[in-house]
């Protein structure tokens, strides 16, 4: 008796823990780093390249961050605690997905064994569950992975317990627990079933497991990308990482939201989504230009459509991360401008804010990962830009037309970013220079449009604006001439006299929305922003159609 107790107040100890958003990255992110470690380097195993190995830890990332997620909130909801209350216990169990290729490797000498998902019909899926990953193909072995998930059980359980001493919702959560682990398992085959459902293209209980294989691995191209090079098993793990990315990102929701709706709800209203539907705009014109040029890129099936929704999730979270160091280094002209932000209110700390930043980062690069090296390229490009535009000692925002240089050179990469995803190899240099000239100049001059709201913040800090300069009237009449310019350029620089028309009723329309006093500096945007949205339809129906 005494044992176990000594047991119980260890795990109690261990529940009553809680881990800080940086240890929770620093740890997980670690622990996924030395299981592929030990998969590549330590047991017997054929070298994988570098694009590979990044692709393996990437997919590596999305199963346990995902398995854990979904014990993470079943576990805050039977228990009926707050999640971050299981931070410490959560991140102490993730060091269990080291586990699997240790055992593996003790059984057979040094090799791991082929874990693979469950590709069945529904009726061997369900027998499988039953008998604990029975029925399973002679080339699948579930060693290691078995007897972590039975261990996995066995702690959930013991915590459960400990904490509600609920004999029906300890039996409950073995159930529960066991069917995540089994769900992710068998995701494809799921996911199958449920797309089979919704386009009615196949009868559900007539699958078989070769449509599940061909639906996921049927193809080699994704818009320009190429992964036929990848072997059967990485080439499943790119495209299921394009619909884990969309589940994690809805699982952490979730989990922010359970931990602290205040904080959600003002991370929510501080995203500026002016800005979150321009870089939107520029990153779907990146790609019309790019499906203009290379039109045999240019497939709309579900994996592309995918890819497009992972990117601009992607640029989201950067635009996200940006926000957060725009924040931490203007915190001095926010609560003169901006005292409504989650900073000036104290809803946040500032180095939680620093780290829920650094997460969006994360994040961010995560999912341009998942479609390609050149990707995260461009999105690690932009966050520096973001960087050195607000953060000492640079601080480029300081300086009149510099600090409007950089936004429009960060707008510009996430064209690219749209232009990639079309050009083959992935290249930028196909690119018309006065597409780049006309964005670099457009944004240089009419970018001020954004800093009428932070006038007096501005001027409190010593950021030479436009506004600041010339005060806002006159700064308004510089802006509503630059953005009528921009739309006249565009029909010289594109050498596309239809739109010649267009240009001057847009830029005339955003000449008048600029110079009119009835409209208040800080909703400026919005109006300007519809009629560029306007001209950019009339644009593309032009140039395409």
């Amino acid at each position: 008796m005494n044992k176990i107790k000594k047991i119980e107040n260890c795990l109690v100890e261990l529940f009553e823990k809680k881990a800080s958003l940086l240890s929770w990255i620093m740890a997980f992110l670690g622990i996924i780093f030395i299981r592929g470690f030990i998969e590549q380097f330590i047991a017997f195993s054929k070298p994988l390249s570098p694009y590979e190995s990044v692709l393996e830890y990437v997919h590596n990332f999305y199963f346990f961050s995902l398995t854990i997620l979904l014990i993470w909130l079943f576990l805050s909801v039977i228990l009926k605690l707050n999640p971050k209350k299981l931070s410490g216990a959560l991140v102490f169990a993730s060091i269990f997905a080291l586990f699997p290729p240790i055992i593996d490797m003790i059984r057979t000498g040094g090799e791991v064994y082929w874990s693979f998902y469950l590709f069945s019909t529904p009726r061997d899926l369900f027998w499988q569950y039953v008998t604990v990953f029975g029925h399973l193909p002679s080339a699948i072995v579930y060693f290691g992975t078995k007897i972590v998930f039975i261990f996995v059980i066995l702690l959930t359980t013991a915590i459960v317990w400990i904490k509600s001493r609920s004999f029906i919702k300890t039996i409950f959560s073995v159930i529960v627990v066991y069917s995540i682990l089994f769900f992710m398992g068998a995701f494809p085959s799921l996911f199958f079933y449920i797309f089979s459902f919704i386009t009615g293209q196949n009868d559900i209980l007539q699958t078989q497991p070769y449509q599940i294989a061909q639906f996921f691995g049927g193809i080699s191209h994704i818009m320009s990308i190429d992964f036929s090079a990848l072997n059967y098993a990485l080439a499943l793990a790119y495209r299921l990482n394009f619909l884990y990315f969309f589940l994690l990102i809805f699982l952490l929701s979730i989990l922010f939201w359970c931990i602290d709706r205040e904080k959600f709800i003002a991370v929510w209203k501080n995203a500026r989504f002016p800005q979150i539907i321009y870089h939107s705009g520029l990153f779907l014109v990146g790609i019309a230009i790019g499906a203009l040029n290379y039109r045999d890129n240019f497939h709309l099936d579900f994996f592309s459509f995918l890819s497009i929704g992972v990117l601009l999730v992607s640029i989201w979270l950067a635009w996200l991360a940006s926000v957060v160091v725009n924040d931490l280094n203007d915190f001095a002209i926010d609560s003169v401008s901006n005292p409504e932000r989650p900073l000036q209110k104290k809803i946040f700390m500032r180095e939680e804010y620093a780290h829920l930043g650094l997460v969006f980062f994360i994040l961010s690069i995560i999912g341009t990962l998942s479609i390609g090296f050149s990707f995260a390229v461009l999105i690690i490009v932009y966050q520096i830009i973001a960087w050195v535009y607000s953060a000492s000692p640079f601080r480029l925002k300081k300086f009149p037309i510099i600090g409007t240089f950089m936004s429009s050179l960060a707008l510009l990469i996430i064209l690219f970013l749209g232009y990639i995803l079309m050009a083959d190899n992935q290249v930028i240099y196909t690119l018309s220079s006065r597409i780049i000239f006309l964005m670099l100049i457009s944004g240089t001059i009419c970018l001020p449009i954004k800093d009428f709201k932070d006038i007096a913040g501005d001027k409190s800090d010593n950021i030479w604006t436009l506004p600041v300069i010339f005060g806002e009237k006159k700064a308004r009449l510089i802006v509503a001439i630059n953005l009528f310019i921009s739309f006249m350029l565009s029909v010289f620089l594109l050498n596309e006299l239809r739109l010649f028309w267009w240009a001057i009723i847009c830029g005339v329309l955003a000449f008048l929305v600029m110079v009119s006093e009835k409209i208040k500096p800080r909703l400026l945007f919005w109006p300007v922003l519809g009629i560029i949205f306007v001209y950019g339809v009339i644009m593309v129906k032009v140039l395409f159609f």
